[in-house]
């Protein structure tokens, strides 16, 4: 029966002090998150909506990103708490070091609701403008076949999210690459500032878990 909580499990406690970065996707039409929780034993944490990030995925649900700064740790478990019952939502999380203890986010997210691919099979992302050296994470969803790949080559692609490592101040807008002419997606963004240069985020400042 669909539910109106989806939980999500990590595979390890998450570290102190870290920021977590949770990308709910529920696949149920109009059904959105209300808030996030976690099981850290300390407290669970506060986890904040990123405004201005949450997209519309019309027939297909919706993506939103939620994050939480300076985190206890321990964190094994997440709920993420919907508007209505859903059957499915496909969830991602990052796990982020060597970030600032406050204040993480960068200004206000950027989406694409029900966007429709190009002929040439591109899924164009929305832009965001960043005023420090950030991490920048774009969320997306997309119909069959999915994309394979995006550009420019300072993002890195994953199956449900692409991301740039330490991109210094500026604009940016990924595009995705790879699928077919006939099609549609959304994305959600969101830029989070990093420390001094001198403590610049690694692939290993990463850890990343996504459903199904």
């Amino acid at each position: 029966m669909p539910s109106p909580v989806s939980d999500m499990d990590l595979p390890k406690p998450t570290g102190r002090g870290n920021v977590l970065i949770a990308m709910p996707g529920p696949l149920s039409p109009g059904v959105k998150v209300l808030s996030v929780t976690d099981n850290a034993p300390a407290g669970g944490n506060t986890y904040k909506q990123v405004p201005g990030a949450a997209s519309s995925c019309g027939a297909n649900g919706s993506l939103d990103i939620w994050y939480c700064e300076n985190c206890n740790s321990g964190v094994t478990e997440l709920k993420f708490h919907l508007s209505g019952g859903s059957r499915i939502s496909i969830n991602a999380f990052l796990e982020v070091s060597k970030m600032p203890l406050s204040s993480v986010l960068d200004g206000s997210g950027a989406h694409v609701s029900d966007g429709t691919r190009t002929s040439g099979g591109l899924e164009v992302g929305p832009s965001i403008t960043t005023t420090a050296t950030d991490f920048v994470i774009a969320r997306y969803y997309s119909t069959n076949p999915i994309p394979t790949g995006v550009t420019p080559a300072a993002w890195t692609y994953k199956t449900t999210y692409v991301y740039g490592l330490n991109a210094p101040s500026g604009t940016y807008q990924p595009t995705l690459t790879g699928g077919s002419a006939a099609g549609s997606f959304c994305m959600s963004m969101a830029a989070f500032k990093t420390v001094a240069s001198s403590q610049r985020i690694s692939q290993k400042g990463l850890r990343a878990r996504h459903f199904p």
